[in-house]
C-alpha cells in the first residue's frame, strides 16, 4: 500500500468488555471503505471481581491486541484504540493501557457510556433512512448504550450498567435473579420508540441464527429484521440445547455459545419494554461512528498527539 493510501486508512480497535472488534477502513470525502474487519472474544470481564481484572484475562486481550496491531500496521500506523465499559471500572485497568503504551506506543481511551452511545448513533443515523424517529440499543458485555434517532439527528441517549458479563459475574447460575435485575435496570431507561434497532454481537449472532448462516455475512445480517416471535423461539431453541450445540449453530462464533442465551434474554426485555413488534439489526458499532467524524477530529486519538 503506498504512502498517500496509508495516510487515510485508519484503524480502530474497541475493546469491549467480552468482544475485541477491529476495524480498517479507508476514508476519503467522507466515504469509509472497508478494507478488513474482524472480531474475537477476550471476555476481558469473565469473573472480574471486586473491580479486578483477572490475570488471565489480560493476557487474553494481550495475546488479540498483539495479532491485530502486527497485522493493522501491513496498511496503517493510524491505530485508535477505545475502551469501553468494564475498562472503565476496572481499578487495574492501567495493567492494559501501560503495556499498550510500552509495547506499541499507542494510547488506550477508554470512552464514557454516554460517548459510546453518541458514537452509535453516529454509525448509524443515515443506515436507516426510512424511518424518522427510532431507538439504538447496543447490548454489551459490562453495559447496554441506548441512543434515539429523530430527522436524522442524534437527539438523546443514554447508558445503563446492564451487561452479560456483568450479570454472569454478580449471578452465576441464578436466571431468576439476573431477570430480576434486567427489569429493574430497564425502569432506569427514559427513551421510547416503537422502532428498534439492536446493535451488537449479541444482535447479529441471532440474526445469523434466524437466517441459519454457517457463516456471519453482514450483507445478509445488516438491515434484517427479526420479530418478537421469531426471538421467542430462538430463546426456546437456544435454551434446550447445551453449550456444544449452540457452537454447532454458530460455527462463525462459537465462543458465544455461554452468553447468547443472556444476550437474548436481554433483548426480549427491551422490546417488551418497549411495546414492539420486531427490530432491526444493524452491523455497525462505534468503530463506524469514531470513522465518521473529520480526520482533523481522529488526530486526537492517535500516538502522536
Amino acid at each position: 500500500m503506498d504512502e498517500v493510501n496509508r495516510a487515510d486508512t485508519y484503524a480502530v480497535i474497541d475493546v469491549g468488555t467480552n468482544n475485541i472488534l477491529c476495524l480498517i477502513a479507508r476514508k476519503r470525502n467522507h466515504q469509509l471503505a472497508i478494507l478488513h474487519r474482524a472480531s474475537s472474544i477476550s471476555a476481558l470481564g469473565k469473573n472480574m471481581q471486586k473491580g479486578n481484572l483477572t490475570h488471565a484475562a489480560i493476557y487474553r486481550t494481550k495475546v488479540i491486541l498483539n495479532d491485530y496491531i502486527d497485522y493493522i500496521k501491513f496498511f496503517t500506523d493510524n491505530i485508535i484504540i477505545i475502551g469501553t465499559s468494564c475498562s472503565r471500572e476496572a481499578k487495574n485497568i492501567n495493567i492494559l493501557s501501560t503495556w499498550l503504551s510500552q509495547k506499541h506506543g499507542l494510547h488506550y481511551h477508554i470512552i464514557s457510556g454516554e460517548e459510546e452511545a453518541y458514537y452509535n448513533g453516529l454509525a448509524n443515523i443515515y443506515e436507516f433512512k426510512g424511518h424518522k424517529r427510532f431507538l439504538l440499543f447496543d447490548v454489551g458485555g459490562g453495559s447496554t448504550e441506548f441512543t434515539l434517532i429523530s430527522n436524522n439527528r442524534i437527539d438523546k441517549f443514554q447508558s445503563i450498567k446492564l451487561g452479560i458479563r456483568r450479570l454472569q459475574n454478580k449471578y452465576g447460575n441464578s436466571l431468576n435473579k439476573k431477570v430480576q435485575f434486567i427489569r429493574q435496570s430497564l425502569e432506569q431507561l427514559e427513551l421510547r420508540s416503537d422502532i428498534l434497532i439492536g446493535i451488537g454481537g449479541t444482535v447479529t449472532t441471532l440474526a445469523a441464527i434466524n437466517h441459519g448462516l454457517e457463516k456471519y455475512d453482514p450483507n445478509i445480517v445488516h438491515k434484517s429484521n427479526i420479530s418478537a416471535e421469531a426471538l421467542d423461539i430462538i430463546i426456546k431453541r437456544i435454551r434446550s440445547l447445551s453449550h456444544r450445540q449452540i457452537s454447532r449453530i454458530i460455527p462463525f462464533d462459537p465462543f458465544r455459545s455461554d452468553i447468547i442465551t443472556l444476550g437474548a434474554l436481554i433483548i426480549k426485555e427491551i422490546i417488551d419494554k418497549q411495546e414492539a413488534a420486531n427490530f432491526y439489526v444493524s452491523d455497525r458499532g462505534l468503530q463506524f461512528g469514531i470513522l465518521q467524524q473529520e480526520i482533523k477530529t481522529l488526530k486526537k486519538y492517535l500516538p502522536d498527539n
